[in-house]
């Protein structure tokens, strides 16, 4: 029971860490996964948490990429 406790400790720990990114969105990369241009020009492939969307070669992906 304890280690399904440390198992659950650390996955809060790891799930509760986010950064912010202030920039433009230039791409879709499917429908849970964006890349953002920021200020410095530098992209970030940000994955969006909570969101379960297809996968592109899955069934319905590209629906999922137009949004």
């Amino acid at each position: 029971m304890m280690f399904l406790r440390l198992i659950l400790a650390a996955l809060l720990t790891v799930s509760a860490h986010a950064d912010v990114i202030k920039g433009r969105v230039v791409r879709v990369s499917d429908g849970d996964t964006i890349v953002v241009l920021d200020a410095q020009k530098v992209q970030h492939k940000i994955r969006l948490a909570g969101i379960d969307a297809p996968e592109s070669k899955q069934a319905f992906g590209q629906v999922s990429k137009q949004g």
